[in-house]
């Protein structure tokens, strides 16, 4: 904050000095101006453009700032300093007097005539009367441009603002990342505790059912076909939950990608879920579909984990008895890639909330930590280099995700 106020008050101290030399200028202007009435009134016509040069020639090499001095149609007497047109001796007096600002003789002259109108618009003219004159008529003007100090004082003012925007805008920048890298270094540091406080809990139940499956495989019993099952069935839920812990372990690292096959890895999540489905929802039914795809490079474990988040997402939105899910795998010639869609027929997204969808902390169920869609997106565009998207959602009709890698 001390920088900025610095850097504040330096931009007002330089605007200072600018009007400075603004208001000098036009004090300048108007000495002039008085000047030139006075050697008006006192000169006939004939001498007056040659004292008036004669004056003017001495204070021309002191003028900081560009100067025309033009009678009352705008026509130019006498000019000093102005860009690329220095004053030229040839010019006749009387020549000058009788030129048409229209119809000037040459582009010198025209040049004047345009930066005598634009200084006049812009308010840096001041007027010369006849002295003793009652009615005070116009003469001429006097035109004046800005001094270069004005004008080098004036783009530093500019530069000065620029700097200060580049400064704010670098440092609201550095904050957002350090905010957004704090509360990523959070949720990894959770994950990764996560990962080790489920570790030995897990190994220890897989162990446990290992054992009971080695002694019921030493009975054959009919009755313990169902309990053998069941066993296989925990042990699937449980290699799960070893996957989850690896996928939170794992979190905050680049994962190691390999070329495969897409299929396996969608279709063993998608039967996992089908299998629990009379658990979680009743009428409900999963479609998939498998077109012949390219290899793609691919995390299998974080993979599964973007189609369990996209299912899981499309179970929760259901609310119709005769539920649908639709899993399409397909490739896109136009994109080349891999898409795969996850269409369900339940209740949309209402157009307010699409753009919230993937914010983490944003969810539409109750309890939700609004995470699923977030980490999903930054594992499939971050880790993945392909696209997470929603492609459509109409409400009380469904909603269609769309996850694409690069083939």
């Amino acid at each position: 904050m001390g920088s900025i106020a610095l850097l504040l008050a330096a931009v007002l101290y330089v605007r200072g000095l600018t009007e400075s030399a603004r208001n000098e200028s036009n004090f300048s202007a108007q000495a002039v101006s008085r000047m030139v009435a006075l050697v008006l009134g006192v000169e006939e016509d004939e001498r007056f453009y040659h004292r008036l040069r004669e004056l003017l020639d001495e204070i021309a090499e002191e003028m900081p700032f560009p100067m025309i001095i033009t009678d009352v149609k705008g026509r130019p007497l006498f000019w000093n300093g102005v860009p690329d047109v220095p004053f030229d001796e040839s010019y006749d007096f009387d020549a000058l007097r009788i030129i048409r600002v229209d119809d000037p003789p040459d582009e010198k002259i025209g040049a004047l005539i345009e930066y005598a109108r634009e200084f006049r618009r812009e308010g840096k003219m001041v007027h010369y009367f006849l002295p003793g004159s009652e009615t005070r008529t116009v003469q001429g003007y006097v035109c004046y441009g800005e001094s270069s100090l004005a004008g080098r004082l004036g783009r530093g003012i500019t530069v000065q603002l620029l700097i200060f925007l580049v400064f704010l805008v670098v440092g609201t920048l550095g904050w957002f990342m350090v905010k957004r890298f704090e509360q990523e270094s959070i949720w990894v540091g959770l994950a990764k505790e996560t990962a080790h406080q489920m570790g030995t809990p897990l190994t220890s139940l897989l162990g446990w059912i290992q054992l009971s499956q080695v002694r019921l495989d030493e009975r054959e019993e009919e009755w313990l076909r169902p309990v053998r099952e069941s066993l296989e069935e925990m042990t699937l839920d449980l290699d799960r939950l070893q996957k989850v812990s690896d996928r939170f372990n794992s979190m905050g690292g680049a994962p190691q990608l390999k070329h495969g096959d897409l299929r396996p890895v969608i279709r063993s999540t998608v039967d996992y879920f089908r299998s629990r489905l009379p658990q979680l929802r009743v009428q409900v039914e999963i479609r998939d579909h498998y077109d012949e795809v390219p290899l793609t490079p691919h995390h299998p474990e974080l993979l599964e984990w973007v189609v369990e988040n996209l299912i899981k997402n499309a179970l929760d939105s259901l609310d119709k008895e005769q539920g649908q899910i639709t899993v399409d795998l397909r490739y896109n010639a136009t994109e080349a890639g891999v898409e795969l869609h996850v269409r369900d027929n339940g209740r949309g997204i209402p157009p307010s909330e699409r753009r919230k969808i993937f914010r983490p902390g944003f969810s539409s169920r109750m309890g939700g930590w609004g995470l699923g869609l977030t980490l999903s997106r930054r594992i499939v565009e971050e880790y993945h280099g392909g696209r997470l998207y929603l492609l459509d959602s109409i409400e009380g009709h469904g909603s269609c995700f769309v996850m694409r890698l690069p083939a």
